[in-house]
């Protein structure tokens, strides 16, 4: 919300307090309609039924409230005395405070603590408090600013106001908290609507299950809750991509969850195949964001039906220049590197030659991290991103010739095996393992890429792998009568990475 709309919506508050200035001694000669008497102005304003007994009514005595009596409503001076209510008489409780509490709150400020909705306790009559010479009281009221690059701080915003206003300023807490966060001017870029509960969570789940799996380097930055997040709190199309597959995931645990993930999923394709009829609503980064999130579901599930979310990627950024460049884009084209890298081999010969024999820097760069030359990372980094030249070497090798290629195989096997299995960053090796398990011949480096990655299956959990080792021994029946590249899309139509 803007600072404007606060403006607004405050100043709209105060004016259901504002009641017309009216001459009391023509107020007390007026007799109510149908001659009916109508009971006190404290009881009508705690929406209780007046007892009109007289000269004060017995409900007042018992609160202790001075009572203005049965009949027309009385008024008392208001309490506006300044901005563009100065002058306006309203009718009040009677003011004056009680000793021991004017000096408590001139000793210790306590600022306000804001209610939700939902915690409000029942609320009491209170008397106003004033400060004897003070000026206008202070009230602080706490929000959370969400700046652009996502992390979400703790403000907090003085508000200037007279003391006896303070019933107005709950009110419109109160109000507020069902449609929008209290903003600080400066802090707040873009009004955020409230995430339920079940949003809240498969959000947080998708934070710390889902993303550390899609980067090298979880602790260092991760676009996936970095940027993708604080996406999907503004635009509603990223939000369900991100609930489907944060419900994907689980679902591998929970099968109460499968109902809710199919059915988001089948909506999400749906609405993308009409969005595609608009290139305004196609070519967005919208759209981008959720064909990479929905691609993310598919190598949680093993899915076979990875295939066209790929293509349409492609497509996509084929034309991306109408895309405006920020720091989504660029994380989103590297993350399309990274997927165009690693599945369109799996689609076919063809695709997997123009990927791979296109210069790898251009692929790779989602490997790369601005770290330090004494980072204990880069030895790892490093070495993963030679390990994913020699697979596609080894693939590229298979495709142009049936020949034996055991000493490459060997030199991928060592280099693996200097990247401990338990170390950040080594799950990202499941498709060199793969890619190599497929094309070997020799049972010790069939039994090594397989057990690596049945090691990276028990510790990220994505049914990817496990889909894909169970389709090796039919690749390796084929081998020396035909090229198993040229086969992959029939005999393992699963994203494997």
């Amino acid at each position: 919300m803007f600072p404007s709309q606060f403006s607004l919506l405050f100043s709209n508050n105060l004016q259901q307090y504002h009641h017309p200035v009216c001459d009391l001694s023509v107020v007390s000669q007026m007799s109510p309609p149908g001659g009916k008497i109508r009971g006190c102005f404290q009881c009508s304003k705690r929406r209780i039924i007046c007892d009109n007994t007289e000269p004060t009514c017995k409900k007042c005595r018992k609160k202790g409230i001075e009572c203005s009596g049965p009949g027309r409503i009385r008024f008392s001076t208001g309490v506006a005395q300044r901005g563009r209510l100065k002058g306006s008489i309203i009718p009040v409780v009677d003011p004056s405070p009680e000793p021991t509490l004017e000096s408590n709150i001139q000793a210790t400020p306590v600022p306000r603590k804001i209610r939700w909705k939902n915690d409000r306790p029942a609320r009491t009559t209170r008397k106003n408090v004033k400060r004897a010479g003070a000026g206008p009281s202070t009230r602080q009221a706490t929000s959370i600013s969400i700046p652009r690059n996502g992390n979400a701080t703790v403000c907090t915003e003085t508000f200037h106001l007279q003391q006896k206003d303070s019933d107005g300023i709950d009110e419109y807490v109160d109000r507020l908290s069902d449609n929008a966060l209290i903003p600080v001017a400066g802090s707040i870029h873009k009004w955020l609507a409230p995430l339920n509960p079940q949003t809240r969570m498969l959000m947080s789940h998708f934070s710390e299950q889902v993303a550390p799996v899609m980067v090298l380097l979880d602790h260092i930055s991760n676009g996936y809750r970095d940027i993708l997040l604080p996406l999907a709190c503004e635009d509603e199309l990223v939000q369900r991509a991100v609930g489907v597959v944060a419900s994907q995931h689980l679902a591998l645990h929970s099968p109460s969850y499968q109902s809710f993930a199919d059915q988001g999923r089948a909506t999400l394709i749906s609405r993308l195949c009409r969005d595609s009829t608009s290139p305004s609503r196609v070519f967005t980064t919208s759209t981008w964001a959720t064909l990479i999130v929905l691609l993310v579901g598919e190598t949680i599930t093993g899915s076979s039906e990875y295939a066209h979310l790929l293509r349409t990627l492609t497509y996509l950024v084929q034309n991306a220049d109408q895309i405006a460049s920020s720091s989504a884009r660029q994380f989103l084209s590297q993350q399309t590197h990274m997927f165009e890298f690693l599945g369109q081999p799996l689609l076919g010969e063809h695709q997997g030659v123009t990927v791979l024999s296109f210069p790898l820097e251009h692929y790779l760069d989602w490997t790369c991290y601005n770290l330090p030359p004494d980072s204990e990372h880069n030895h790892m980094l490093h070495l993963s991103r030679v390990a994913f030249i020699k697979a596609s070497q080894i693939y590229l090798g298979r495709v142009a010739s049936n020949d034996d290629q055991w000493q490459l195989l060997q030199s991928l096997m060592e280099l693996v095996s200097q990247i401990d299995p338990n170390q950040m960053g080594s799950h990202a090796l499941v498709w060199v393992c793969f890619i190599a398990a497929a094309d070997s011949t020799d049972p010790e480096h069939r039994s090594f890429f397989v057990n690596r990655m049945n090691l990276i299956f028990a510790k990220v959990k994505f049914h990817n792998i496990p889909a894909g080792v169970q389709t090796l021994p039919a690749i390796w029946s084929q081998q020396g009568s035909s090229r198993w590249t040229k086969n992959l899309s029939q005999l393992a139509p699963i994203l494997i990475m």
